[in-house]
């Protein structure tokens, strides 16, 4: 006989009345985000600024007092009201507002240590530095204030991350400093700074599980500002041609391609190989056609725009699951016909060269994987660099032609004598695939 339990008894059944009345959590933190906004809008203001009353350097100097402020509120808020979230608010936003001071202390340094030609800017867009030593002074004194500021953030929002955080954070901001304008030059150093902290974020940071937190994933934003920063002042105010947007798609393949070595999935790393890939090859050929018109020949330029291409495809492929063979077989075919077509319509010794290269590496490939139409495809395409080499030789006379036939051939018996030396090594590199029906 079962007993059934009375509703009434059991205090979990209760229902649970709705909270219709006045919320003082989701009031104050509404407060916090809607003051935050304000106080980055305020800061952001200064790198577009528009005013009449002082010099440049002044109004600099207002923009570094605002972080100090920032600083004494947090540090007032922390003792007298004694409400951490809200000193923590103003701490970040102490991180937020530093790399805004650095865009503008570039353009002073800028103003007088350009190592390019001075660009013309609108006049809310430009910032002018009364002389070099008063450029530096600004720079030391920004240094000796909002180092130790970002220190003392970041011990604040991720203590056992701090010193590492606040390196890379100021690191990232002395790249703004660099008084370059160039859109190519600009997009080098960028990517490299973005790549740099997304390799850190990934070995380092995000396996930190203090962290995880809201503050800890601010800290971990912070030192991406500047760069984007730097990415942003070019498209605003320097309109880069097509070498700066393909290097921001070479930047952003790369960052895809970091990415995905921490995904699990393998639907994910396929999407995301293709979608590299794509991004790769587009920023490839966008750069391409910036240099296409200062090389020397067509053949030249075939190779230029294909041979790196199907590198990119051979990258992509490497952090693909299933689809691995489908990009590594794409970046084959684009190799070896890029070879071939450069080699018909340029038949110069570069070309024919690089035929007989990529070809023999493409069908010891293929011999080393037991793949007969990558060791057919690779053996045409190096015995045709081979008679064009032949051809030439008869017509043109070029010591350099003997020689690179000869480099190659010794560099591929001491490749032999290596991999029969280390072929149990190379074995664990590439363990042999099981088939499965």
């Amino acid at each position: 006989m079962m007993l059934q339990e009375n509703p009434r008894t059991v205090p979990e059944q209760a229902p649970v009345p709705a909270m219709t009345g006045f919320d003082p959590d989701a009031f104050a933190r509404a407060l916090r985000i809607a003051g935050a906004v304000l106080v980055v809008a305020a800061a952001s203001t200064f790198m577009l600024q528009n005013w009449q009353v002082g010099n440049d350097l002044m109004r600099y100097a207002m923009l570094v007092g605002q972080s100090l402020l920032l600083a004494a509120a947090a540090y007032f808020v922390g003792l007298s009201v004694r409400e951490g979230r809200s000193a923590r608010t103003f701490l970040a936003l102490v991180l937020a507002t530093i790399p805004v001071s650095f865009a503008v202390l570039g353009g002073l340094v800028y103003s007088r240590f350009h190592l390019d030609e001075l660009a013309p800017l609108p006049h809310y867009a430009s910032w002018i530095a009364p002389s070099r030593g008063s450029a530096l002074l600004a720079v030391l004194g920004t240094l000796s204030l909002l180092v130790p500021l970002s220190l003392v953030s970041f011990t604040a929002l991720a203590r056992k991350q701090a010193k590492a955080l606040t390196l890379a954070f100021c690191a990232a901001n002395l790249l703004v400093l660099v008084p370059v304008r160039q859109p190519e030059v600009v997009a080098a150093l960028a990517g490299v700074a973005l790549l740099g902290l997304l390799h850190l974020e990934l070995t380092r940071f995000a396996a930190a599980a203090q962290l995880d937190t809201l503050e800890g994933k601010l800290a971990r934003v912070m030192p991406f500002a500047p760069p984007l920063i730097m990415l942003g002042r070019v498209f605003h105010l320097y309109h880069g041609g097509p070498a700066f947007v393909g290097g921001v798609l070479l930047i952003a393949a790369a960052g895809l391609w970091l990415l995905l070595s921490r995904m699990a999935s393998d639907t994910r790393r396929d999407v995301g190989a293709w979608l590299a890939s794509a991004l790769a090859l587009a920023g490839w050929a966008s750069c391409w056609s910036e240099l296409l018109f200062n090389l020397p020949s067509v053949g030249v330029a075939m190779l230029l725009l294909g041979l790196p291409a199907a590198a990119l495809l051979f990258l992509a492929a490497a952090r693909a699951a299933s689809a691995r063979s489908g990009l590594s077989g794409l970046g084959t075919i684009l190799a070896l016909t890029t070879t071939l077509s450069a080699s018909a319509l340029d038949r110069g010794t570069v070309t024919a060269f690089c035929c007989i290269v990529l070809g023999v590496a493409v069908a010891v490939w293929g011999a080393s994987v037991r793949a007969r139409l990558r060791i057919v495809g690779g053996a045409l395409v190096a015995l045709w660099g081979i008679g064009l080499q032949v051809w030439l030789a008869v017509h043109v006379d070029n010591l350099l032609r003997w020689l690179s036939l000869t480099a190659v051939g010794i560099l591929l018996i001491v490749g032999s004598a290596y991999i029969e030396r280390n072929r149990g090594r190379l074995a664990r590199l590439w363990p042999p695939r099981v088939a499965t029906k």
